[in-house]
Parts: structure tokens; sequence; C-alpha cells
């Protein structure tokens, strides 16, 4: 299987019929963790991202899946053949992949960068390379890669989607891409430009 990654953005608020649908197909512990959720956008991109792992799942041809949240909060994708999945999400933006090996995606946008300075020692940045984008770049490889996990291949992919700042990591090659609707529940492919990282 090849991995595929899908984007979407929304609008807040969600429609809470639309909602109320898909959670009813989640899981327990996907229950569980969304009821621990208080910001409602943060609700909305939980809901939004577990909605799209399904279908994307289903696209790739993963039959019998089962999402589940273990007690360290990360996605298990129980499924034939197996698949690994990882989401993100910033402001109202929401990626997913799957993927045959361990993966790992994030997503930011610059809206979320309050401190670049701060977020430059932490990521052991030089001073001089505390300009917002080589923190987003930083930020999105380094999340990528911890999402993946350790036994995932190091390599990783960047790219520029509308005004978010893109990675993925655990792949040799840059994933296929496409662009969700959530009300439609329709998607189309997305020529992104991606550079190994």
């Amino acid at each position: 299987m090849s991995a595929k990654l899908w984007l979407s953005r929304f609008e807040s608020p969600l429609s809470a019929s639309w909602q109320v649908a898909r959670i009813a197909t989640f899981t327990d512990s996907e229950r569980a963790r969304l009821e621990r959720i208080e910001r409602p956008l943060r609700r909305e991109q939980f809901v939004l991202g577990h909605h799209m792992v399904r279908l994307l799942a289903r696209s790739a041809h993963v039959d019998d899946e089962s999402l589940e949240i273990d007690r360290d909060g990360r996605l298990l994708l129980s499924a034939k053949p197996p698949a690994y999945v990882s989401i993100a999400h910033a402001m109202t933006a929401v990626a997913v992949i799957v993927a045959s090996q361990p993966v790992g995606v994030d997503l930011e946008s610059p809206q979320t960068l309050r401190d670049p300075r701060a977020a430059a020692t932490h990521f052991g940045l030089p001073a001089n390379e505390a300009d917002p984008l080589s923190v987003l770049r930083a930020w999105v490889r380094t999340e990528a890669r911890f999402k993946a996990g350790p036994q995932a291949s190091a390599q990783a992919w960047e790219t520029q989607w509308n005004d978010c700042r893109l990675a993925v990591a655990g792949l040799t090659e840059p994933p296929l891409t496409g662009v969700f609707e959530a009300m439609t529940g329709t998607y189309n492919a997305a020529e992104l430009t991606w550079v190994a990282v």
C-alpha cells in the first residue's frame, strides 16, 4: 500500500448533527478521549480527523479497521493488511496519513507560533535561525519524526500547504496527497512540492 495523505480545511463550528453522526461510529476509546477534550475547536479537529482516518483507510483498501487510542494517546489501527496512521491539526486544518509502515505527520500554522525565539531554543536552532519559517520547519519535522516513532525510517518530507507548514516522516518517498471536503465526503488529488529533509 502506498502512503496516502489527506488534508482538509473546515469552517468552525461544524454542524452538530454531522458531528453526532460521526461520533456514533467511534470506538469506546475514541469516545473516552473525546469526552476529555473541552475546547470546541479541538473537539471538531478530533471528530473530523478520526472520520477522515476511516474514509482514508477504506480508500487505501484497508479492511476491518478499528481505530483505538492507547494509554499514551497514540492511534492504533487494527487492520488487514496492517496499517499505521497519524493525525495532525492546526487551527481549522487537519492532516491524516495512512501507510503500511510506521509514519508520522505534523501540520502547523504560523498563527500557533507565539514566541519564535523560545521555540528556536526548544528545537536547538541557533539564535540567528529564530525566524518564524525556520522555527515552523524544525517544529513540523521534529513532531512528524516523533509521531512516526523510533522504528520508522529517518526519512522525512516537508512542504507548504496553504498557510501551513507540513511534514511527514517514515516514508522513503512522498505520500499520495488529496484534499478532503468534509461536508460532501469528496476528495481531489493535490500536487504539492515535497522536499526531502
